[in-house]
């Protein structure tokens, strides 16, 4: 009878143990299997308390699954443990440990505040994939007894079974997890591509990273805002997840775990993507570093693709405002100056005072139209939008400057976006036209000029006119001084003698 009742309860229990297995071996999610793991080991052993430690990747304990405590206690003591004492030692020495006493073992180091005292111990190292996952630890058997041999093979098979569900459970974790990053690299990549103002995009890939991750708080950096603490971290090409101390970070006050990921085109640096989560958490943030490191490389290359369709339209805003301005100068601004002659010369002609003072009236409301043009041609053609300040506009002031001593307004032709043209280029490109103009004056008595102003994969300036060409034994300081100014950015001065006659005068350096 006494046989029977002992087979009957080891059938109950390797029934409960089996029911357990098949538990754990259904779930997919990692805590789950553990928790369940927790679980089944108190209640097939007796133990009143449970828990389950699991390894970092360094050794250290990275995850602590308890039962047995209530909230308030679990709230008193304050931190759950950090792998010293008894738990230290499993870690170091992977091997079922069971005692009467785990506070007479040579490795105790005590409990701390608020902790509930325990005696009888039965600690079993879990295994996945060869390697130690974790810990399984069983304490305070039921009725003050001692936990058996009987009660440490259940803990073997039970944590043996665990480690083939927590392995299951990890791939099945990993991809899955792979399989949101790839969503949320496309999601981010259609955001960053859809031509959507770059803050408001930003914005919104920063929510959708939040979301995947779990985290709290995300931040994009730029070289221009990136904290000193996470510089470090960025050397490389790959995220690196790690504790910061309190203080740290702008913005979060905190200690925390910050997962830092550069974002690398190529070569071409763009900044780093950084997730935060309080360092105060029970566990490490999950997150499959490869996968997010996938993630990053897509998320580097939308982004250096919104930057050349940004790069792209404001080329086309310019394009578009060049165009502009030169019909406005080449076509309106001509027609209306020559209208202006001969208005001024009929006033010359008229008999009548009235009829001439009308006349002179209506070329003065011609000369302002014609200023008021040129402001307009002044701001499109100026890279911050203000008159005065463009290459264009100082061209045009030294073509009109020149009338004075020419005698009459040269022609002025430009081709391409003077705007992109970097400042002190176009600061030698004035001089060129400053003094190609008074050289005309002085010596080419001319009829006609034409400046003409290309701006291509090279800054071209042609000044021509229709005068008697240079004396071949002129060697003006003047152009000595433009050639040098073209030799230094690696470029050339030529002077031609056109086939109709006069003088052509080009400068040309590279602008790439």
């Amino acid at each position: 009878m006494g046989v029977g009742g002992v087979d009957a309860g080891q059938d109950e229990r390797l029934d409960a143990l089996m029911a357990a297995v098949v538990s754990m071996s259904t779930e997919l999610d990692v805590g789950t299997v553990l928790q369940r793991l927790v679980a089944a080991g108190c209640r097939l052993t007796g133990a009143r308390y449970g828990a389950l430690g699991v390894l970092g990747p360094h050794g250290d304990l990275q995850q602590f699954v308890h039962l047995g405590m209530d909230a308030g206690t679990v709230e008193r003591i304050g931190h759950l443990p950090s792998g010293r004492g008894v738990l230290g030692h499993l870690m170091s020495s992977p091997h079922v440990l069971r005692l009467h006493d785990l506070t007479a073992h040579p490795s105790s180091v005590g409990f701390p505040p608020h902790h509930p005292p325990m005696h009888t111990f039965l600690g079993v190292p879990v295994r996945a994939r060869g390697g130690v996952f974790g810990n399984l630890y069983l304490t305070d058997k039921a009725g003050d007894a001692d936990f058996t041999a009987r009660d440490e093979q259940i803990a073997v098979a039970l944590a043996a079974a665990a480690g083939v569900a927590v392995d299951h459970a990890r791939v099945f974790h990993r991809t899955r997890q792979h399989e949101l990053w790839l969503e949320t690299a496309a999601a981010c990549t259609a955001t960053l591509t859809s031509g959507v103002p770059r803050d408001e995009a930003v914005a919104a890939v920063l929510a959708r990273v939040r979301r995947s991750a779990g985290a709290p708080v995300a931040h994009l950096y730029r070289d221009d805002n990136m904290p000193e603490a996470l510089s470090g971290d960025l050397t490389g090409r790959g995220p690196v997840l790690r504790e910061v101390p309190a203080g740290s970070l702008p913005g979060w006050g905190p200690a925390a775990w910050v997962l830092a990921l550069p974002l690398r085109s190529g070569d071409r640096w763009l900044g780093a993507l950084a997730l935060f989560w309080p360092a105060h958490r029970e566990t490490t943030p999950h997150v499959d570093l490869p996968s997010v490191a996938g993630f990053g490389e897509q998320v580097a290359l939308a982004l250096d693709v919104a930057d050349a369709q940004s790069d792209r339209a404001r080329l086309a805003v310019l394009e578009e405002r060049e165009r502009i301005a030169r019909d406005l100068h080449d076509m309106v601004i001509q027609r209306l100056f020559a209208i202006g002659l001969d208005v001024q010369g009929a006033a010359q002609d008229a008999v009548r005072p009235d009829v001439a003072d009308r006349l002179e009236h209506a070329v003065g409301e011609l000369d302002e139209t014609i200023k008021d043009i040129r402001s307009t041609i002044f701001r499109l053609g100026s890279r911050g939008g203000s008159p005065g300040t463009g290459l264009r506009h100082r061209i045009d002031a030294e073509v009109v400057g020149a009338r004075r001593v020419l005698g009459f307004l040269p022609r002025l032709r430009t081709d391409g976006i003077t705007a992109t043209v970097p400042d002190a280029v176009g600061e030698d490109a004035v001089a060129v036209v400053r003094e190609a103009l008074a050289n005309v004056a002085r010596h080419a008595r001319a009829h006609e000029v034409v400046v003409r102003i290309d701006v291509g994969r090279d800054l071209l300036v042609e000044v021509q006119d229709d005068g008697v060409g240079m004396p071949d034994a002129a060697t003006p300081s003047g152009l000595t001084n433009l050639e040098d100014r073209a030799v230094r950015r690696g470029g050339t001065l030529q002077l031609v003698a056109p086939p109709g006659g006069g003088t052509l005068l080009r400068w040309s350096v590279p602008l790439t």
